[in-house]
């Protein structure tokens, strides 16, 4: 009955906003320059490229492996489909084989355009070959853990990064012989840390060789390291090794804000985007759930992102 509830609600919302726009009902607030609607003119995003990280939804599906959590998974990728998703970004099978997770991909006729998953560090390394054979069963060209070694702050010292970048590398070189891609994700740690005039994210990109690794550079937790310009910044340093973006944004007010809905913030995307080329394979709406608030939507966080990312124009 909830989920047949909150299908209802989200029916009603797109009517309601579908009257708007047909009436041409405009409201307008004071927003930031990335919440106005996009330029109509330049370049967009096929659909093709724009895909979701089911991380969004971590606290409404949850982290059993039961029935129920297994039935809000595929609540959720039926609900991203009619939103005009054709790729998500797991982070979890919710203890599920590769192969029933793939069932459940097909049957909502959606694909894994990466995946997030634990590759270890060289003190405990992960199991490289099963990790590559469930990418192939799911259909998956990137991976990489969700995060560096930062949760809690793992190392310390220039030559512990430089090991794990090297780490990284091997394994990237594995990967690479089968098809497939290992990616680093960031969050702000890896550009607040700073060893003499290199940052740690300078000695994973120095220390890893293109065709082993690429990037996924999360926009958010970038400009929270370095500071509203810094994405471009990263971006005209280091070209098209970064091949994916999180797209996520910052609430306006005091820097370094909170995480916001895509295009409700101030982060300013079609700068970032045109700086970046051609070379993004994928564009990831991204919002981390806010444990704990009933007043946080996932559904509506994924809702306004694909929209945003839909019409964008750079």
């Amino acid at each position: 009955m909830e989920s047949m509830t909150r299908q209802w609600t989200r029916g009603l919302r797109g009517l309601i906003a579908a009257a708007l726009v047909t009436f041409g009902l405009v409201v307008v607030g004071a927003v930031s320059a990335s919440a106005s609607p996009p330029d109509r003119h330049g370049r967009g995003i096929p659909t093709s490229k724009i895909s979701v990280q089911l991380w969004t939804f971590a606290e409404y599906i949850g982290f059993g492996t039961d029935a129920a959590t297994v039935a809000r998974t595929e609540e959720v990728l039926g609900s991203l489909r009619e939103m005009g998703y054709r790729n998500v970004e797991p982070f979890t099978l919710s203890g599920l084989t590769a192969k029933q997770y793939r069932a459940l991909l097909d049957e909502h006729r959606l694909k894994a355009s990466a995946r997030h998953v634990d590759v270890g560090t060289p003190e405990n390394p992960a199991d490289i070959g099963q990790i590559l054979r469930d990418n192939r069963t799911l259909g998956i060209t990137f991976f990489g853990s969700g995060s560096t070694p930062i949760f809690p702050p793992v190392y310390t010292t220039e030559a512990e990064w430089i090991a794990y970048a090297e780490y990284l590398d091997e394994l990237g070189a594995v990967a690479r012989k089968h098809g497939q891609t290992l990616m680093v994700h960031n969050h702000d740690i890896e550009f607040e840390t700073v060893f003499g005039d290199r940052t740690v994210f300078d000695i994973l990109m120095a220390y890893t060789e293109p065709k082993n690794v690429v990037f996924q550079l999360d926009l958010y937790w970038a400009t929270n390291g370095g500071g509203i310009d810094e994405p471009i910044d990263v971006i005209e340093r280091y070209g098209n090794r970064i091949k994916l973006f999180h797209v996520k944004d910052m609430a306006a007010g005091a820097f370094p804000g909170r995480i916001e809905i895509v295009g409700e913030g101030i982060i300013d995307f079609p700068s970032i985007f045109r700086a970046a080329g051609g070379s993004t394979r994928y564009y990831v709406v991204e919002h981390d759930p806010r444990f704990g608030d009933p007043t946080f939507d996932p559904f509506e966080a994924a809702q306004v992102g694909f929209d945003y990312l839909d019409r964008v124009r750079f």
